[in-house]
Formats: structure tokens, sequence, C-alpha cells
């Protein structure tokens, strides 16, 4: 990935049917690193080894004043509701933190050639991604309309490289995972708390 080459965003991808699988290392190009490209970065809820290490995609962003503040995360709980998504969102005078992990995930894996078992995992999902990028497009009407401050972190190069290197640490394990198609998840929705559909 170049130095700070800030990529298009990419088109939104559908919808994920239940149960939610972990994202893949194609998702890793097409969605993670344009994200990466523009300030986001890949942060860790809970480090460990393999499935153990829970990742969030996590963003920085400053705003002129208050008001500017206020009006975005009302935006971003508008998108909030209507994903049925719903991250950690820290508010400062003119800053808004957003970190984005899906704990109803699920990563399938085929021991021989039986049927593939499930466990719940929580971690990056592609309602992460169609979530960070709905974020990203509110924040752009707002830098538009000037009211948005420039941030840049201290050594984003460095930034960059590392949150790439976590997600592909993290999800070059997770290739043994099962396609979805191939995967007859009844009793996972069953398993779910409450409305499945409103869970993430």
């Amino acid at each position: 990935m170049g130095s700070l080459e800030v990529h298009d965003l990419p088109e939104i991808p559908p919808l994920p049917s239940r149960p939610i699988l972990h994202i893949s290392l194609e998702d890793v190009t097409t969605y993670i690193q344009p994200l990466v490209s523009r300030q986001w970065k890949v942060g860790h809820v809970c480090t460990g080894v393999g499935e153990d290490e829970i990742l969030s995609l996590d963003r920085h962003y400053k705003f002129k004043g208050f008001n500017d503040v206020m009006d975005f995360v009302q935006g971003v709980a508008d998108i909030s509701r209507a994903e049925k998504h719903h991250a950690r969102i820290v508010i400062e005078y003119n800053t808004v933190d957003i970190f984005s992990h899906t704990h109803s995930a699920y990563t399938f894996h085929r021991v021989g050639k039986g049927k593939p078992e499930s466990k719940k995992v929580p971690g990056l999902t592609r309602r992460d991604i169609r979530f960070a990028i709905k974020i990203e497009e509110l924040h752009e009407t707002f830098k538009e309309r000037g009211r948005t401050m420039q941030f840049v972190p201290a050594a984003p190069t460095q930034l960059q490289r590392q949150s790439m290197k976590s997600v592909l640490r993290r999800y070059s394990q997770n290739q043994t995972v099962a396609k979805t198609e191939d995967v007859h998840p009844q009793h996972i929705i069953e398993q779910c708390d409450g409305n499945p559909a409103t869970r993430s």
C-alpha cells in the first residue's frame, strides 16, 4: 500500500445474511485497505492469538465546534438505527471517536470432509465495513460544508502499515472457513438472543 495514498471509497457491500461471517482476505483488499487509507485504523478490542484476537474498525474525527460534533453524532445515530449496528462512540468538545466490531460474528471451519463447525467469535464483519463506509460518506458531507478540521495522526504511514499487518495476521488464518453457501446454520440462528435481525 503506497504511503498516504487515499483510495476512493468502495461501494457499500450488501447486508450480510445470518449468521454473520468474519471478513475474508478479499474483503481486506476490497474494503479495509481503502478505509485504512482514509485514516480508519484496525484496533484491538482484545489482544490474543488466532480467534482470541478481537479487532475493531476505529476512526477519529475532528470538527469546527460542538454543534458540528452533535449534528455528526446525530447522523451516526441515524446510520446506526438503519443498519441495526451499534458502535462505541466517544465524544469530546470537537472530536468524535468511533469503534466498531460485530459481537455476533461466526467463524466456520470444515473438519475433514464433514459438516462445517461454527464458533461465535466477535470481530470484523461486513456489517462493520458497511457502517464505516456510510460514516465516511457522512463525514464527506460535513467536510464539503466546511464543518470539519484537518486531522493527521502522528506517523500516519506507520499507522496504516500496522493496521494492515494486524488485519492480515488475524484473517489470513481464517481461510479454512467454509463458504457461506456451504453453511446451513439454523441451529445458530435459534441460539441468538432476541431477534437475530436486530443484533449486531
